[in-house]
């Protein structure tokens, strides 16, 4: 082998590891996370400070190594095809002739352009661009200080390129955008969660956690209102011993008062004024509820938590009523629903379950459940694995009642999915429980089934 021959050889593994570099460069910028470099930075690393200005000007440096893979692989082709062609054109010389060795030349010409793109390929795109991949943080940081002096060496030529091909993507009437932008839409963030949890990055805690927060800005706060029927409100004209009892009975800090009925909340009590009042007993004062109403806070129903909570920190107000469309009350809201619906339920030492009453969902012995009907219809989707289609009812309960169209009565059941509803027992013309049970398809009622699903969705 001549020398000529081995600087060849030689060039060939070095441009096939200045592409590799590029690639792998060019990976590592849009893999790594920026909050992990931004930390590195913050402990005094002064390569992730690198990084960072790398990250800031993202367009220019994917451009740097764009080019530098271009000039690796041109000059790839250039010297190294050549290069092998000679190493490997004697080995096919074995007869004499202008045929013969014409025939050698093109076997040569064809070998060496195999193994060149072989070369190229594997171990100058793939390789580089797995462990660019898996090891985004060393390798951007280990690309870091050649990146940046190769972009600023090419630097007036790299701003070239870009406004050039700006202004091509603008003759085409498209706006000039980051190619490797890192914004993600909200859909986008779920399926990067989702697909976290699958590979095992995410417990199952996080996963729930997490897509609580992204479902979070989509509810109003008729999804997480306590209904009507299960406000605990007193009248104005309450006697202060009743109005003992009642505080004794329910264990609540705050209370709507209403005048006549709940539609017309007038105010709201506090404990602690309520214990302020009773002090002034001995001092010989007339006892008026009225003399402690505080101002109650009162939304529309379709208002959206995001902004219910924000209000409801600018007034500081726990306790909020949900007026219905038609003006009346419909429910109320206090700052641990809107909690819970991130971090999951929320008890005190008083949320236990007095004698006589019924959890949300029951599991029976025969493996059907038992469901609260004010089990919001988004907590059954949930728990259920269920879909429903256009709502219009907050409950289960509601569901249940506008699929029957009418009253219904213990017994009424409908289908939802793979199980059926049964009304198990009422509360006058309110569904109180509902038995959720598995319905068992045979083969013939499967496909019926799956008929049916299919012309729903």
């Amino acid at each position: 082998m001549d020398v000529g021959s081995l600087v060849g050889i030689l060039a060939v593994f070095v441009l096939v590891a200045t592409n590799g570099f590029f690639v792998a460069a060019e990976f590592g910028l849009v893999k790594v996370r920026h909050t992990r470099i931004d930390e590195l930075a913050a402990e005094g690393k002064r390569t992730a400070r690198v990084v960072q200005d790398e990250l800031r000007h993202m367009d220019n440096y994917i451009a740097a190594t764009q080019l530098g893979i271009t000039l690796a692989s041109l000059a790839l082709g250039w010297i190294g095809e050549p290069s092998l062609a000679h190493l490997i054109e004697p080995l096919f010389s074995f007869a004499g002739g202008t045929a013969a060795t014409e025939l050698a030349h093109s076997v040569a010409i064809a070998i060496s352009f195999f193994l060149i793109t072989m070369f190229h390929i594997v171990l100058g795109e793939l390789v580089p661009k797995s462990i660019a991949l898996q090891r985004s943080e060393e390798t951007t940081l280990f690309v870091a200080r050649p990146l940046y002096l190769f972009a600023r060496l090419f630097r007036p030529f790299i701003v070239f390129m870009n406004g050039l091909g700006n202004l091509v993507v603008r003759a085409f009437g498209l706006r000039a955008a980051s190619e490797h932008g890192s914004v993600h839409t909200v859909k986008e963030l779920e399926m990067l969660v989702a697909q976290s949890h699958k590979a095992g990055l995410l417990d199952n805690e996080e996963e729930v956690l997490l897509r609580r927060i992204f479902d979070f800005g989509e509810k109003k706060a008729q999804h997480v209102m306590v209904p009507r029927a299960e406000i605990v409100g007193i009248p104005h004209n309450i006697t202060i011993e009743d109005l003992q009892k009642k505080i004794a009975e329910e264990h609540y800090t705050r209370f709507p008062v209403y005048e006549g009925t709940l539609d017309n909340i007038i105010g709201l009590v506090h404990l602690k004024d309520v214990f302020t009042l009773l002090s002034k007993r001995d001092l010989g004062e007339p006892l008026a509820v009225q003399s402690i109403l505080r101002p109650i806070l009162m939304v529309p129903k379709t208002t959206a938590i995001t902004k219910l909570m924000t209000l409801m920190q600018h007034k500081k107000a726990h306790l909020t009523v949900v007026i219905s469309e038609y003006g009346e009350t419909a429910g109320i809201v206090t700052l641990e629903d809107i909690l819970e619906e991130i971090v999951g339920e929320v008890q005190d030492e008083f949320d236990t379950l007095e004698e006589g009453v019924r959890s949300e969902v029951e599991m029976l012995a025969n493996g059907s459940y038992s469901v609260d009907g004010l089990m919001m219809v988004d907590a059954f989707a949930e728990r259920f694995g269920v879909t429903f289609g256009a709502l219009h009812s907050v409950t289960i309960a509601g569901y249940v009642f506008g699929e029957l169209g009418r009253i219904p009565t213990v017994g009424d059941s409908i289908s939802l999915g793979k199980y059926q509803l049964k009304v198990e027992a009422m509360d006058h013309f309110r569904i109180a429980r509902l038995r959720v049970e598995r319905i068992e398809y045979d083969s013939v009622d499967m496909h019926k089934y799956v008929e049916s699903t299919e012309e729903n969705t």
